[in-house]
């Protein structure tokens, strides 16, 4: 099972928010406003960056690219940055609530 890290940061009066999910192979996907706008699959476990791409629902369109590095076997997190009108913005982590799992009395009733 792998770990899920969450990076969230306002931009053009649109949340946007992207979710990594690590394990076997990583998932990441891009939300602008709480919807999915992209996703990309990264196989393998060495290091890499993703570009992924959409175009924020302001008036006139604006489009913006997300790069999420992803780290390699000897461990670490990931990052992403928002791209955007020629700047480089980090994009803080946010907590990933952890998933409630069945405690063992609930596994025999």
């Amino acid at each position: 099972m792998g770990r899920e890290y969450h990076f969230h940061c306002e931009h053009a009066g649109c949340s946007v928010t992207v979710g990594v999910r690590m394990g076997g192979t990583r998932e990441l996907e891009l939300l602008v406003d709480g919807k999915e706008v992209a996703a990309a699959h990264a196989h393998g476990h060495h290091a890499q960056t993703t570009v992924l791409t959409t175009i924020l629902p302001t008036d006139p369109p604006r489009g913006i690219d997300v790069e999420v590095t992803l780290p390699g076997t000897l461990g670490g997190d990931p990052a992403s940055t928002l791209l955007a009108g020629g700047e480089r913005r980090p994009m803080p982590a946010r907590e990933v609530p952890r998933r409630a799992r069945p405690a063992e009395a609930d596994w025999y009733s």
